[in-house]
């Protein structure tokens, strides 16, 4: 880009249309789930099927029909960025729209346009 070391790499990143690391690490955690939540009928591996599994109310609640993720409780920092709470907390907090969105490769690009709004 031919910019002084002196500058800020943000609009850098920005006119590259690159995600900062932390974005990318989120993309990159939500891609697998979507391979994994999409293919949990009976595609996906068994141990991915495991540390992903659908959020079942035991009561009558609106928020079952919503494509939730379960999100198993720690009680440590290091256990909330595991995959499986981490993948899951990241997935509830996706907008309706992505979440039942059909074709992979639209769901990729609303996921980047999401966290490029987040980001910058």
């Amino acid at each position: 880009m031919r910019s002084p070391r002196s500058d800020s790499a943000t609009p850098l990143l920005r006119e590259l249309h690159w995600l900062p690391i932390v974005c990318r690490v989120d993309f990159k955690l939500l891609v697998i789930v979507v391979f994994t939540y999409k293919a949990m009928h009976n595609d996906a591996p068994v141990y991915l099927c495991e540390l992903v599994c659908p959020y079942q109310p035991t009561r009558t609640l609106r928020s079952a029909n919503n494509n939730m993720l379960q999100v198993k409780r720690t009680r440590t920092k290091a256990g909330d960025c595991s995959f499986a709470i981490a993948a899951a907390s990241l997935w509830n907090n996706l907008p309706t729209v992505m979440k039942t969105c059909d074709n992979l490769t639209s769901y990729k690009r609303l996921l980047k346009t999401h966290f490029f709004r987040i980001a910058y």
